[in-house]
């Protein structure tokens, strides 16, 4: 079968994504690392708008803390990430729909495999909160970040922290990189254990469902 450079043309019944290009695919990749924070902004805001920032930090937690852990290691398992050194945590938050391409603009800097940094030139996320002021950028760069980046880290090592070097609110205004964190893997680092929410959402059907093979027999866990 020949590969789609797009959707053109007559609708498919039998569409699947493997008909697509390799550049077909980076693009729905891309609007899919978006549309992940367009889910969160419309359920969040809704949140919001009934009950208030404070109760908007707290559901943001539990859903990053609940799901980021599960992903990541559906992440590894299909990509093949090995290890547990900062070089495999740096490359699963390179493929983490957290920290979609683009709209975070991530770098990363790879001191050893217990010590590096990453920094974000932009962050969409802050330019949707800035102009609601102080309080909110510090409920997302402070309490949110706080409350998930470990959970996040230590599904790849429970010795891992990640602690900012800087953070919003950019002090001076329209500084740039937005932020900058450190991560270090230290065997002084006192695990935060699996939340309760992180439990509850491993036994969902979303977190056990396993893709079948490819239309040609590829497995979509490689061998």
């Amino acid at each position: 079968m020949t590969e789609r450079k797009d959707y053109s043309g007559e609708f498919d019944p039998g569409f699947r994504f493997e008909d697509l290009s390799k550049e077909a695919l980076v693009r729905l990749v891309r609007e899919y690392g978006v549309i992940v924070h367009l889910l969160d902004r419309a359920a969040l805001t809704a949140v919001g708008l009934r009950y208030g920032q404070k109760v908007v930090e707290e559901i943001a937690i539990e859903e990053w803390r609940g799901a980021s852990p599960i992903y990541t290691d559906r992440i590894r398992e299909i990509m093949k990430i090995e290890g547990d050194g900062v070089s495999a945590i740096f490359k699963c938050l390179q493929l983490d729909p957290g920290f979609a391409q683009h709209y975070m603009d991530v770098e990363y800097e790879l001191v050893s495999e217990t010590h590096g940094f990453f920094q974000l030139r932009t962050c969409g996320a802050l330019l949707d909160v800035e102009p609601f002021g102080e309080r909110a950028i510090r409920g997302m760069c402070h309490h949110i970040e706080d409350g998930t980046f470990d959970w996040t880290a230590q599904a790849v090592n429970p010795r891992a922290r990640i602690r900012p070097v800087h953070r919003p609110p950019r002090d001076p205004a329209g500084r740039v990189p937005h932020c900058r964190w450190e991560v270090v893997i230290d065997e002084e680092t006192e695990p935060v254990g699996e939340a309760e929410i992180t439990r509850m959402t491993r036994g969902t059907t979303a977190a056990r469902f396993r893709f079948p093979p490819m239309r040609d027999g590829t497995p979509h866990v490689p061998a």
